[in-house]
């Protein structure tokens, strides 16, 4: 009896250990021109004519922003690198379109709702950027529902659009940003690169 009842308890851990493992935190990778993240449920197609970024353009890329923001505002970005990642980025460098996909782990329990409603605060309160920030809609994506939102900018003649996709994974905000200078029919298409 003892050793049905050893046995049971190792199976029941197994189980319990690969069911964990399912959802475990990954930065996910490239196969080819393929990411996948198992952890985020996302898989992206790089598409024709794009590069994907190394690890060190990531870490740039996310360090040029900070730049742009007030003393304050710089001091919060700090706080969010402890509880931030960035999986991957890619761009079209003939056109300057660009994807980027990262997360940040939230200690409280907080809606995707709620925490869109953080990000569009941020950007209307950038000084540097005057942004015309959008309502926050849903959209599909990949057959996922997400909390979006557009925000669009002029700057030097050239006019600027950043589509925001927000989805919640446990304590995860999933955070996928589309940059482009032609308009949203290039958001639209580039979303397609996801699966």
């Amino acid at each position: 009896m003892k050793k049905i009842l050893f046995v049971f308890i190792l199976l029941v851990f197994a189980l319990t250990m690969a069911a964990a493992q399912i959802n475990e935190f990954s930065l996910g990778e490239w196969n080819d021109n393929i990411y996948t993240n198992d952890f985020l449920g996302i898989k992206f197609q790089l598409p024709e004519d794009w590069k994907r970024f190394s690890d060190e353009d990531l870490a740039q890329v996310m360090n040029l922003g900070t730049e742009l923001l007030n003393d304050d505002q710089k001091k919060l970005a700090e706080l969010s690198k402890i509880n931030s990642v960035s999986y991957m980025g890619a761009n079209n460098p003939a056109t300057g379109d660009s994807i980027m996909v990262s997360s940040v782990k939230s200690i409280f329990d907080l809606t995707a709702e709620y925490f869109m409603n953080g990000v569009k605060t941020q950007l209307q309160a950038l000084e540097s950027i005057d942004y015309e920030v959008s309502e926050i809609s849903k959209e599909e994506l990949a057959g996922r529902e997400y909390y979006v939102l557009t925000a669009k900018s002029e700057i030097s003649g050239i006019n600027l659009i950043q589509k925001f996709y927000v989805y919640k994974i446990d304590k995860y905000f999933l955070e996928i940003v589309a940059t482009t200078l032609r308009g949203e029919d290039a958001i639209t298409e580039m979303m397609k690169a996801f699966e």
